[in-house]
């Protein structure tokens, strides 16, 4: 599980950010909270909004960057090829990213600093339920990095496109097991009228996916029709695209990472996909879900917690990102959060007009 992530000079953001998942002392809907151990509370949801070009997007973009110097094709620079480094602005000073995380009881805080040529420096410390380190190292059998690699390559789970959710959610219906029927169960509770998917040519770059539709005549007699996924709606194909790397990340309790999370979706299927992170029923393996969002209909203290609602905003003066979070504003129980917000009362909002 995340409890918290560092980013400066990335894109954006120029001077240190971080985005917690650690509870406040926001005593409502605290049946959401995960407990790792006894001592810590978790969120299991992040939402995080902003207007365009705020950088909301660019602290994702940091967890991923960092996530693929660690386990992805950036792990596997050979000599004279660059690090992905993009600084803010000119600035010659290096980027530094930092996790802090649990994982299999042990929390560990990783970091580093680089720039286009070089890391810079490097740490690793862990914290093992105040075990003394060599009987720990004599329970794990192997070494402490393995484990904090692990959490990266098996717990951070990136939805920034489509084509790889939709590969997930392919392989999972192409598994024929009670996979498929999980899926089949959410497309049925999304009310997208498909009761049945089949997938050709798995073995090929482009599977062909089909869906069956059910029709109940007047009569009472019951007709079936078929589409292929690109003539569903948009919608419907965002919706498949995900829910296969949904049900994964939930089984797997991995940490959720997603951009726009509304993109082509009615607002009650985005809500759905939020509860079913939320729901402890559902959730039963501590997943987590970090989003970036416009959908101001999510802005509301009945669904989220104060400190669950995060903002981001570019500075006027050095157009840097700044994060910060709604509890810092102590809104009142049950205030109407989304007019306050479109208000400007929060920031994080584009301004419209003005003179020319």
């Amino acid at each position: 599980m995340l409890i918290q992530f560092t980013v400066e000079n990335h894109r954006s953001i120029k001077n240190s950010a971080v985005i917690s998942f650690a509870a406040s002392k926001d005593k409502s809907f605290e049946e959401y909270l995960l407990h790792p151990d006894e001592k810590k509370a978790l969120l299991p949801v992040l939402a995080i909004y902003g207007a365009n070009a705020a950088g909301k997007s660019n602290v994702l973009h940091a967890m991923m960057t960092m996530r693929e110097m660690v386990v992805g094709n950036a792990a596997k620079v050979s000599k004279g090829q660059k690090l992905p480094w993009e600084p803010f602005g000119g600035t010659k000073e290096p980027t530094s990213f930092e996790m802090v995380f649990i994982f299999q009881g042990v929390r560990y805080t990783y970091g580093f600093s680089f720039d286009a040529k070089k890391i810079y420096k490097e740490y690793l410390y862990h914290w093992p339920n105040n075990k003394l380190y060599l009987v720990s190292s004599n329970d794990w059998n192997l070494p402490q990095t393995e484990n904090a690699y692990r959490w990266f390559l098996e717990k951070l789970t990136f939805l920034m496109d489509e084509e790889p959710a939709t590969s997930e959610t392919v392989a999972q219906i192409a598994s024929g097991d009670d996979k498929k029927a999980r899926i089949l169960k959410e497309l049925l509770l999304a009310d997208l009228g498909i009761t049945d998917v089949t997938i050709k040519n798995t073995s090929g770059k482009i599977p062909v996916i089909t869906t069956t539709h059910r029709i109940i005549n007047e009569d009472g007699t019951t007709d079936y029709f078929q589409l292929l996924m690109e003539q569903e709606s948009v919608g419907t194909q965002h919706f498949f695209a995900r829910i296969g790397g949904w049900l994964q990340a939930l089984e797997n309790g991995a940490l959720l990472v997603v951009d726009e999370i509304e993109d082509s979706l009615h607002p009650l299927l985005t809500r759905r996909l939020i509860e079913m992170v939320q729901d402890k029923a559902v959730n039963t393996n501590g997943a987590q879900l970090i989003f970036t969002t416009h959908d101001a209909m999510l802005l509301d203290l009945n669904f989220f917690r104060r400190d669950q609602i995060w903002f981001a905003e570019k500075n006027d003066e050095t157009c840097a990102t700044e994060l910060y979070s709604l509890a810092s504003f102590s809104p009142r129980k049950g205030e109407n959060v989304r007019k306050g917000y479109l208000q400007g009362r929060f920031g994080a909002i584009p301004f419209i007009g003005g003179d020319a």
